[in-house]
């Protein structure tokens, strides 16, 4: 599925760096969306991404097919980082839920968990930037409730609060060109559209 570009335009940023080069940073990509999840509070863990995009020197596919380092310069923040970091926000913003990422910082422990693993994250030779993987969701059984008024019976089981879920997606975001800024406002757009999706599955 093909998702346009936010109208918004994007602050970025770019740093002087001591050593590689500029480094740039981007802000989030605004959404509209709001909805009730279905739990209070969420853990995102820590975006698993492809050993590519891990690194913080900004990769592209060249004509060929090929993913090389395309010389812009560096991300200000690790990649892995900035896109929990990102899609954290986008969630606490989007849902009525506190959402934190890992090590979860509250004394209590997480309703729900979403888990994401990235297959694709980068900008493509058609002038597109792709994100795809797949993300997981759940939360633990809660403990079976005994009938006060009759201990011999049976406990009763109660659902998880937030159902077990597994999504697949594959989100492009076209850009007018290869350049950094359009690189970093692609890819800030495409978490915005992988933050909605998981909104989303959040409140049903």
């Amino acid at each position: 599925m093909i998702f346009r570009p936010l109208a918004a335009t994007l602050a970025l940023l770019m740093l002087t760096a001591c050593e590689g080069g500029p480094q740039y940073l981007v802000e989030t990509a605004p959404s509209s969306l709001r909805v009730n999840a279905r739990v209070s509070t969420v853990l995102v863990r820590t975006v698993s991404l492809p050993s590519y995009a891990e690194d913080q020197k900004i990769a592209i596919e060249d004509e060929t097919g090929v993913v090389r380092d395309s010389k812009f310069g560096l991300w200000a923040d690790e990649p892995a980082r900035a896109a929990t970091l990102r899609i954290t926000r986008n969630l606490n913003t989007m849902t009525n839920a506190n959402v934190a990422p890992e090590p979860w910082p509250m004394p209590e422990p997480p309703q729900g968990v979403v888990d994401i693993r990235v297959e694709t994250f980068i900008a493509t030779k058609t002038n597109t930037f792709r994100l795809a993987g797949q993300y997981f969701m759940g939360s633990e059984i809660p403990e079976a409730v005994l009938d006060p008024e009759d201990f011999d019976k049976a406990p009763r089981e109660l659902p998880p609060p937030l159902p077990d879920k597994a999504r697949l997606f594959d989100i492009v975001i076209p850009m007018p060109d290869s350049t950094p800024g359009s690189v970093a406002t692609a890819q800030s757009a495409a978490l915005t559209a992988l933050s909605e999706a998981i909104a989303r599955d959040l409140a049903r």
